[in-house]
């Protein structure tokens, strides 16, 4: 064999060593991606909470971090960061590394800040991962407090303005919301009392530090059990299945809508990947009979939307609550 003949041996052997090399790394990447997808959570996921111990939306997103925990494999670890009617929350997750492990629940007051503070994030600044709840607000008040319909309180506030002192969530908060839009609609005056959240406003409440509060009846359900508070109307456009025997602003005469939502969400950049494992999850959270039992017991409405439709959702929420905004008299 001459050496033009050895070198082309040789030549073809380097050829065929590099063919296999690219193709075992060709499989080896095959090989890895769907293995990391289907690693993920390798560790605990934190959920922040935007809001005080105890109330609504503290209680129900303790339960979907439990259930989630099952399913993943994974501690599912909640922090509160109260303040500032959820913004240091929102904040806070809307800032931590997009990489799956840093969650938050978010609700109806992400959007509201947009149009009622100066310092907010947007649900353009998440990635949505699923809606899971929507719940009617209420007028509450002590189970002892001489008035025993909506329009008994209503009348006692136009005679004494400012008197009725009533309990709310912080600026923007959807308890803040909904009393300044009961405000506008009756042309009444009230003190508002800001609270860190849902939990410390019913505590106020039941303690007699306030004469009423707008919470949802569904975060203060074991007051109303207890009889310790009663809801004289509720903000649903009818009646809440929850709660058949309490009638609505509406039926009570005055021209007032809401829905308080929330949902799980992430920063944005979330690979999708991920946000589809996290979507999953909720969806088989939400189905589960765990989670319905507790829903019922509590009286929360639960419902599924997922990643898409939740950022639609919230697009629909934001464009209507801005046709509102300007009419609820509140400056930035």
């Amino acid at each position: 064999m001459n050496s033009f003949t050895k070198k082309g041996v040789a030549m073809g052997e380097k050829k065929k060593l590099l063919m296999i090399c690219v193709l075992a790394g060709v499989l080896l990447l095959l090989a890895w991606g769907p293995s990391a997808e289907a690693a993920y959570p390798e560790k605990e996921i934190t959920l922040i909470i935007p809001w005080d111990v105890g109330g609504g939306t503290d209680l129900v997103s303790r339960a979907v971090a439990r259930l989630m925990e099952e399913d993943l494999g994974k501690p599912v670890v909640v922090v509160n960061k109260p303040g500032g009617g959820g913004v240091i929350g929102y904040r806070q997750i809307a800032a931590a590394a997009p990489d799956g492990y840093t969650l938050g629940s978010i609700a109806a007051p992400l959007i509201h800040h947009k149009y009622l503070s100066n310092t907010y994030a947007d649900q353009k600044s998440f990635s949505p991962i699923a809606l899971f709840n929507m719940d009617s607000c209420g007028f509450i008040v002590k189970a002892d407090a001489p008035w025993k319909t909506l329009k008994e309180a209503l009348d006692y506030a136009k005679q004494n303005p400012r008197k009725v002192r009533v309990a709310t969530s912080g600026p923007g908060g959807a308890l803040h919301v909904t009393l300044v839009m009961l405000e506008n609609a009756t042309g009444l005056q009230f003190t508002t009392v800001p609270y860190g959240g849902s939990g410390p406003a019913s505590v106020a409440l039941a303690g007699g530090h306030v004469e009423a509060s707008t919470d949802l009846p569904s975060a203060v359900h074991a007051l109303i059990e207890g009889g310790k508070l009663r809801v004289l109307a509720v903000t649903s456009e009818k009646r809440d299945p929850e709660y058949p025997d309490i009638p609505t602003f509406k039926e009570s005469g005055v021209d007032l809508t809401y829905l308080n939502w929330r949902g799980i969400a992430g920063p944005k950049g979330i690979p999708k990947e991920i946000v589809a494992r996290l979507a999953n999850s909720l969806r088989k959270v939400v189905d589960s009979q765990k989670f319905k039992d507790f829903m019922k017991k509590g009286h929360f409405g639960y419902t599924y939307k997922g990643p898409e439709d939740f950022a639609a959702f919230m697009d629909k929420y934001e464009k209507d609550f801005a046709a509102i905004a300007p009419k609820l008299g509140v400056k930035k």
